[in-house]
C-alpha cells in the first residue's frame, strides 16, 4: 500500500508540472522563439549604445 502511495504522490504533480508546462504554451520551440527575440532586441540594443557613444567609428587615437 505504501509503494502505490508514494507513486501517487511522487508522479502526479510532476504529471500535471510537465502537462501545464506544455499546455500553456512553453514547449521547447516556443521558448526559443522568445530567447532569439530577446538576444536580436539585445544585439540592437548594443548596436545603438555603440552608435550613441560613438564607438561604432575607428578612434582617431590610434596610429595606423
Amino acid at each position: 500500500m505504501k509503494r502505490n502511495s508514494f507513486k501517487v504522490h511522487f508522479f502526479l504533480p510532476v504529471f500535471l508540472i510537465v502537462a501545464l508546462t506544455y499546455f500553456t504554451g512553453c514547449s521547447s520551440t516556443h521558448c526559443k522563439r522568445h530567447i532569439d527575440t530577446i538576444k536580436t532586441d539585445l544585439d540592437s540594443l548594443h548596436k545603438d549604445v555603440d552608435t550613441v557613444l560613438g564607438l561604432d567609428k575607428p578612434s582617431s587615437l590610434v596610429e595606423e
